[in-house]
């Protein structure tokens, strides 16, 4: 089956600095791929290139199999991609209506573009507001016609750059509910460029992760939580830590030296020091005294579980453990599990 997006190998700078690298990406029919990173790592600008807003400076995008950009001769401007586009700053007309916004956005060659609007505000709850100007609308109600008026152009591809960052905590979590049974309804492919590990977990089919301008991994969201290829994708997926460790070797094995106590690891490891991250259950107090020497600095009630904070001997920042109940401050004692750790090289962000 031919991809919605295929970006090939392509690469781009702007002023004088390379913002993207030999990136390559597909997204499949049907398909919702969230494209992730961190500020300035150039995500937005892979939108804009999709988009035709931007042009690569080498490679190829093809939509739908057909070439857009080659870089060299070919371009094609983006009313001519059939591309839904969707913004964090709304980018409703001001001066027309909620219906007038979506029904301009209908192809001329629809019967009544007024009924197939109407109907797209009501699908995304928003009929109400049809004779409306924007202002008048909350910002949630504004980003639902912003949707629609994407969809009513009946695009090959959804192309959506943090449309709900600016939005409260219920609009947000309900609109992604909303976005993604519309976007699956329409049949459509959807690219949705976030900071938001919410928008992965709850919309995405697949996941890419932009670090400085190349793609540091890609695949299913549960993918990138059980294997993260960096620290950033570590922290982006919700593991705790960040903790510089020395590591020993003995007779070729590997371990973590934390507080006198030796931790297997890998021994593929080279860095002498790593990063240590670690999932809920990687660091646990431990029962009868029996476990590394270490000291209970702070406890908080954290979503259901206790978030504890241990001083360790050798170890420059707290380690944090969650625990089903109430942990009394002062001195105790941790287990560590290796099998939810995550390590990286001190000097980098490369898994070992």
């Amino acid at each position: 089956m031919i991809p919605s997006l295929d970006i090939a190998d392509a690469s781009r700078k702007l002023g004088g600095r390379m913002v993207l690298k030999n990136i390559s990406l597909q997204l499949k029919q049907g398909q919702f791929l969230v494209l992730a990173g961190e500020s300035g790592s150039g995500k937005t600008t892979l939108l804009r290139m999709a988009a035709g807003l931007d042009r690569a400076d080498s490679g190829t995008i093809k939509i739908q199999g057909n070439l857009v950009d080659d870089s060299r001769a070919i371009f094609i401007p983006s009313e001519k991609r059939r591309l839904g586009m969707v913004f964090q700053e709304f980018a409703l007309w001001p001066h027309l209506s909620c219906l007038e916004n979506v029904a301009l956005a209908v192809p001329a060659d629809v019967g009544n573009r007024d009924k197939t609007a109407m109907a797209l505000l009501d699908r995304l709850g928003v009929a109400s507001f049809a004779q409306r100007r924007p202002a008048l609308l909350s910002g949630g109600q504004q980003q639902r016609v912003g949707i629609a008026r994407a969809l009513a152009a009946k695009p090959n591809l959804l192309l959506l750059d943090e449309p709900l960052s600016s939005l409260d905590m219920e609009t947000r979590d309900k609109l992604r509910e909303e976005l993604l049974e519309t976007v699956r309804d329409a049949g459509i492919s959807a690219l949705l460029v976030s900071h938001d590990p919410e928008d992965c977990w709850h919309m995405a089919d697949h996941v890419a992760v932009l670090e400085h301008g190349t793609i540091r991994q890609q695949g299913a969201p549960q993918d990138l939580w059980r294997t993260p290829a960096s620290a950033y994708i570590a922290r982006f997926t919700g593991a705790a830590g960040g903790v510089s460790i020395a590591v020993t070797t003995i007779a070729a094995d590997k371990f973590l030296d934390i507080a006198g106590t030796l931790i297997p690891v890998d021994r593929n490891i080279l860095s002498p020091r790593v990063r240590l991250f670690w999932r809920e259950g990687g660091i646990q107090r431990a029962p009868n005294n029996i476990g590394i020497p270490a000291e209970a600095m702070s406890v908080h009630f954290d979503a259901g579980r206790f978030r504890v904070r241990w001083l360790v001997a050798g170890v420059p920042r707290p380690l944090v453990s969650f625990e089903p109940d109430v942990v009394p401050t002062g001195p105790g004692y941790i287990n560590i599990n290796p099998d939810k750790l995550f390590l990286f090289p001190e000097t980098g962000d490369k898994n070992p």
